[in-house]
């Protein structure tokens, strides 16, 4: 359903899993997380939230390749796919609080239903996901 992001602009897509998971998404245009599952060493709560709400975060960098880390500013729209909303769970319990705040900077689509295998064909629509999303802004 999120492929035509990478038709319409230039896309970074599911950070790596590794130390330096977030080089290029400074040049992106969109970032789209697909199947995202928030975990620490990924990225901090703190930097996600920061990042959804358009805040400056750092992003490390290998210095092989780069003078200084990364770091990204302004409002670079995120989408994200997940089976789940993100949950901060502190001490075995979770923080309502942090929860909250995650969830006040996500605007939910929650799908009811799948098509059919023989039906997933559809090429990637600029113009069919635009007015998917304009007509599912209304709050």
């Amino acid at each position: 359903m999120f492929l035509p992001l990478t038709v319409i602009y230039e896309v970074f897509s599911n950070p790596a899993t590794n130390t330096f998971a977030w080089v290029r998404v400074e040049k992106a245009e969109v970032i789209f997380l697909n199947d995202f599952r928030w975990s620490q060493q990924l990225i901090s709560w703190h930097d996600l939230l920061l990042l959804l709400e358009g805040g400056l975060v750092h992003f490390h960098a290998p210095k092989t390749h780069f003078a200084r880390d990364l770091i990204l500013t302004g409002d670079t729209p995120v989408f994200a796919t997940s089976k789940h909303a993100l949950v901060y769970i502190k001490a075995g319990a979770i923080d309502d609080v942090e929860t909250e705040m995650m969830s006040v900077r996500w605007r939910q689509f929650i799908l009811q239903s799948q098509i059919p295998v023989i039906e997933q064909v559809i090429s990637p629509c600029g113009h069919c996901f635009a007015n998917f999303i304009l007509l599912n802004m209304q709050t």
